[in-house]
């Protein structure tokens, strides 16, 4: 579909020219090499630059690569139009310098571990700074930090055995080297997490985004959910949402009347299953509802080749309220990825999908969002698309009865039930 998700899965607009840099560094060297390779090393510093590249240990021109690369994605970006005006242009050109020169020392034979580290460690830290204060983590920004958090791995390795140094001080150096190479990718992808959380809105959306149930079945796992209250809304969707693009259209009086008409629908369509046991008995899996956004699939009702019917949604949607549930309104799914919603209320009724979800098989369930650095829970499985969905909203007095519900209203909503 026509959709756009979190960058933390993808390149963030802007970010190409970055890209671009860094695929051209294989044949930047290959110039460099030709063109040096009758120039006299004695007489021509870029020729002892080459040589001396040539003559390191091949972990030394890994650092060399790894060096070049950061300088190349840091000029990139300071070359982004988005860029201008503000004070990362700066940052990133400095440290574009500080990578180039520390290798360039090296190839020299110079002293550039000191440096090397302060360029390295000081991009890494930044970077954190950076997205935790709003700026959108994307891939490409978390692989240049792998690929950072690897030089310096590299660099402290490359300082070698300290003569008279026991074994057991060097099992100590070792495993301190160890715990800062772990610790600086731990910290790496919780910064990625929160910043894309905060992004997209907060973290309420980070944790509504991995914590909803695509198959329909019941979710007994917490109050928030990708669908509910957690699409994002500060700039770009939640990690897990994909959300798409409505018509940048004023809603016509057709539109609104044929939304009204649809909630109207489904408001009397799901009357009957207020009562658990009936939804039960129809086949949806309610089992314990717990939270406030209770999801109660009906398999049969996903392959049943019906779309927007009000009287069978493919999910239920409870809240657990003071004095029992209380039934929220419905979740209409398609039945094939990749096929659109009919947006009959234009503008005012805009579906969405989820995007890189992790998915166990027993029970079915998912059980999170795929990592920044790319991974999912132990015994799951990556979903990278699901179908496309929407959400009616039918308990009295709710405000948007399409999209997202407020979770503050909800609250109040469920205290003011119990009185």
């Amino acid at each position: 579909m026509t959709a756009i998700g979190s960058p933390l899965y993808d390149l963030a607009d802007g970010h190409i020219g970055a890209l671009l840099a860094v695929l051209a560094l294989p044949l930047l060297g290959w110039v460099v090499a030709t063109t040096t390779a009758r120039l006299d090393p004695e007489t021509s510093r870029l020729a002892r630059m080459v040589d001396g590249y040539r003559r390191a240990p091949v972990a030394r021109q890994a650092i060399v690569w790894l060096l070049l690369a950061s300088a190349a994605v840091h000029a990139g970006l300071a070359a982004d139009p988005g860029h201008a005006g503000s004070g990362l242009r700066g940052a990133f050109l400095i440290q574009a310098g500080l990578c180039a020169v520390a290798a360039t020392r090296l190839t020299l034979g110079r002293s550039w571990r000191g440096l090397a580290l302060v360029a390295l460690l000081g991009s890494i830290v930044a970077y954190w700074a950076a997205v935790l204060g709003g700026e959108a983590p994307d891939q490409l920004g978390i692989a240049t930090k792998l690929a950072e958090i690897l030089a310096v791995a590299l660099v402290v390795r490359s300082t070698g055995t300290v003569p008279g140094r026991g074994r057991i001080r060097a099992a100590l150096g070792g495993l301190a080297t160890a715990t800062l190479i772990i610790a600086l990718v731990v910290l790496t992808d919780v910064a990625a997490w929160a910043g894309a959380a905060q992004a997209a809105g907060g973290a309420d959306a980070l944790a509504g985004a991995a914590s909803h149930d695509i198959g329909g079945h019941a979710n007994d796992g917490g109050e928030a959910d990708g669908h509910g209250h957690s699409h994002g809304g500060a700039g770009v969707p939640a990690p897990g949402m994909l959300m798409a693009i409505p018509p940048d259209t004023t809603p016509t009086d057709a539109q609104r009347a044929a939304a009204a008409e649809l909630h109207a629908a489904v408001t009397v369509g799901i009357a009957r299953f207020a009562d658990p046991a009936v939804a039960a008995a129809a086949g949806y899996h309610v089992g314990a509802i717990t939270g406030r956004d209770h999801h109660a699939g009906n398999e049969a009702f996903e392959h049943d080749g019906r779309t927007l019917d009000p009287k069978r949604p493919e999910t239920l949607v409870y809240a657990e309220g003071p004095t029992g549930p209380v039934l929220l309104g419905a979740m209409f799914l398609m039945e094939r990825i990749g096929e659109p919603g009919p947006t009959i209320g234009g503008p005012l009724t805009v579906w969405h999908g989820h995007e890189q979800v992790c998915v166990s098989i027993v029970p079915p369930s998912i059980t999170g969002i795929l990592s920044p650095l790319g991974g999912c829970p132990l015994g799951s499985f990556l979903v990278p698309l699901t179908a496309e969905m929407i959400h009616v909203w039918t308990v009295p007095g709710v405000e948007q009865p399409f999209g997202d519900i407020d979770p503050v209203w909800l609250d109040a909503y469920l205290a003011g039930a119990a009185e």
